[in-house]
């Protein structure tokens, strides 16, 4: 297995774990910002995501190095999702259980008060 098949698996897993934290409650809203960055890597995950649900959008806005900014993708998260009480930034390869959606749910009935 090269080191992209194994990356692009981490990438895959990710998705599907964000998916398996809404539990078709519409309590998670995940979006993919991509860049400019075109390969079949890039193809397969956002394919993939978009079929599970994922937004996809462009980065809003890059540095010359082509690294998104992540101050534009929160403010154009909030503009695109105004419902939502809550936005946060991930990497790729970071998985969440249960235990995020819980604890986002306790934030908001101690604010509520």
């Amino acid at each position: 297995m090269t080191v992209i098949t194994t990356l692009l698996q981490v990438y895959l897993n990710t998705v599907r774990n964000w998916v398996s934290l809404d539990s078709g409650k519409c309590r998670v809203k995940p979006i993919m910002f991509i860049t400019n960055y075109v390969g079949l890597d890039v193809y397969i995950l956002t394919e993939f995501a978009q079929r599970l649900g994922w937004n996809i959008m462009q980065a809003p806005k890059l540095s010359t190095y082509d690294m998104p900014f992540v101050k534009d993708m929160y403010m154009y998260a909030a503009k695109q999702l105004p419902s939502c009480s809550y936005y946060a930034y991930s990497n790729g390869d970071i998985l969440y259980s249960h235990g995020l959606i819980d604890t986002l749910q306790a934030v908001s009935q101690v604010h509520a008060c």
